[in-house]
């Protein structure tokens, strides 16, 4: 394959996990199951399926045997799980749009505790991003002002809640660099689902339960479309891409969320929302895309001269 067709292929894999992604509330909202069972339910079908498409691919897991990594890797799956039961009930308690954005909060909570957990330096440039992300968030949630219809404050605390996971688990990947990156995330998976497992059996009575066509069918759609599917065209793409690219087709996934807020559940963003989304979606893509310019600035000062 040629390198142009290459880059081609990649690209439309990236955009098709994150329009996968950003359409996951869409399918939660009809499903008829508590959301820690449809979380651990989602951990299952996702691991399952992940590792069916790497097999089929020939790959094999190289699961790590020492004692640290697989308390990593246990650490990491229960913060997937516990991150996934917050983000449920988020879309089910507020907008989509809301939820998403509050969701998109998890690089703040990352890079405030980087310089304490990885030792990276907090310069005044990210300060003042992070603080721009925070101020559009408070617009978005209308603290201060009328909220959109819709909007609540539990909503907006469920997906801040799952973006702190989300982070933590984030974090405890930055230690599991040895640990490719299929493996890591199928074991993470399943962890998560016998995570939740236990909490499901003592919290969840069998009345909870309905398991009509409807529900089913979505629920498999969660697990190995958002969930399997969406993994495995992420990894497939990230070979492929250059990094600002990768950073700049990840907000498709926000910006579908948005839309199908707005399109599907007629759920709108006030004006001062809106321009609260611009700030919380802009400063971090500005960010991030900055952040990688400077690191492919320093490999190139680091590299030897001819």
């Amino acid at each position: 394959m040629l390198p142009q067709d290459r880059t081609r292929l990649c690209t439309l894999e990236l955009v098709a996990a994150m329009v996968i992604y950003g359409t996951l509330g869409w399918p939660v909202r009809f499903i008829a199951l508590p959301s820690s069972v449809l979380a651990c339910v989602r951990g299952a079908l996702g691991a399952l399926s992940l590792y069916l498409m790497a097999r089929l691919l020939g790959r094999t897991l190289n699961v790590p045997r020492d004692a640290r990594s697989i308390a990593l890797l246990v650490a990491g799956g229960a913060c997937i799980g516990i991150n996934w039961v917050l983000l449920f009930e988020a879309y089910r308690r507020t907008t989509l749009a809301t939820a998403e954005l509050a969701y998109e909060m998890m690089p703040v909570y990352v890079t405030l505790v980087s310089p304490i957990v990885l030792h990276e330096r907090l310069t005044l440039r990210k300060l003042l991003f992070l603080g721009l992300a925070l101020f559009g968030m408070a617009l978005v949630s209308g603290i201060g002002q009328t909220p959109a219809e819709g909007v609540t404050l539990e909503g907006v605390l469920f997906g801040l809640g799952g973006a702190f996971f989300y982070g933590n688990c984030a974090l405890i990947n930055k230690f599991l660099g040895h640990v490719d990156a299929v493996t890591q995330t199928v074991v993470q998976l399943s962890v998560a689902s016998l995570v939740l497992l236990p909490y499901v059996l003592l919290t969840v009575s069998p009345a909870e339960i309905s398991l009509d066509t409807r529900t089913v069918v979505l629920t498999l759609l969660v697990g190995v479309v958002h969930t399997g599917l969406g993994f495995g065209l992420w990894f497939a793409s990230m070979s492929g891409l250059p990094a600002q690219k990768i950073a700049l087709l990840g907000y498709i996934d926000p910006i579908v969320a948005l839309a199908v807020s707005a399109l599907v559940f007629h759920e709108y963003l006030t004006p001062l929302g809106m321009v609260g989304a611009a700030l919380v979606l802009g400063s971090l893509l500005a960010s991030e895309l900055l952040d990688v310019a400077e690191e492919q600035r320093a490999a190139l000062l680091e590299r030897p001269s001819a």
